[in-house]
């Protein structure tokens, strides 16, 4: 981060952009290896945010490795989200950085947190399905939501770049970066009622399904990341 770090040493700088570049690097390589060697995975993904039928169809078929790369996407994007929350933290001048191992350390904590955050919900997806739904609609659920997680393991990768070395372009980030999340939070809302619950015309079912899986997950979290800012 050239700009956010200006007012610390010049050798931190230089290794925080040298541990930068090698984060960025192997995302890069991620990405390039998946979009050049699995174009049907990423169709596979897109075509199934937006159908709410079952995957077999004429024009879905079974990818090598999907589920292996939708796991390595969804931990690119865990650590493009802890990189988001450092860099704002450094900026805002909540995280004091003095070395190289606390910038590590504070990424560290915030990717664990967000682990087990995703471990959470797709343990509860599956636990409150094998209950309230079939058990189909939940294995297509899961599969979508693993899907757009690894889609923005992509779709991240060139704004926290940007972010991340370009000063001048930190608010336009942010204010992106956040329209875009919460764009994911509305896009997971919108799946969960067409899935769930479009047919049953129960809302208020829907508001207290949405307040116990959404809301107050993604409330403790944030208190989480609070917590380790502070």
């Amino acid at each position: 981060m050239t700009v956010e770090l200006e007012n610390f040493p010049l050798a931190l700088k230089n290794e925080a952009n040298n541990w930068g570049f090698i984060i960025f690097f192997i995302c890069f390589f991620i990405i390039v290896n998946i979009v050049s060697n699995r174009n049907k995975f990423l169709l596979s993904m897109f075509s199934g945010l937006y159908r709410n039928k079952d995957r077999q169809s004429m024009f879905y078929e079974s990818v090598t490795y999907e589920t292996l790369n939708k796991i390595v996407l969804s931990f690119q994007t865990i650590l493009l989200i802890s990189l988001i929350i450092f860099c704002y933290a450094v900026r805002e001048n909540f995280f004091p950085l003095t070395s190289l191992t606390q910038m590590l350390l504070f990424i560290g904590k915030i990717s664990s947190a967000l682990v087990f955050f995703l471990v959470y919900k797709i343990i509860s997806y599956s636990v409150a399905g094998a209950i309230f739904f079939k058990k189909e609609t939940v294995i297509q659920w899961n599969d979508d939501f693993l899907s757009l997680i690894s889609l923005n393991g992509i779709f991240l990768f060139f704004p926290v770049l940007i972010l991340f070395y370009l000063e001048s372009a930190y608010t336009l980030c942010i204010y992106f970066l956040v329209f875009y999340l919460f764009f994911n939070v509305f896009l997971i809302i919108y799946k969960l009622y067409t899935l769930f619950f479009h047919q049953n015309l129960r809302l208020l079912y829907f508001i207290l399904y949405l307040c116990t899986q959404e809301i107050i997950p993604l409330y403790l979290v944030y208190r989480g990341f609070v917590y380790l800012i502070a």
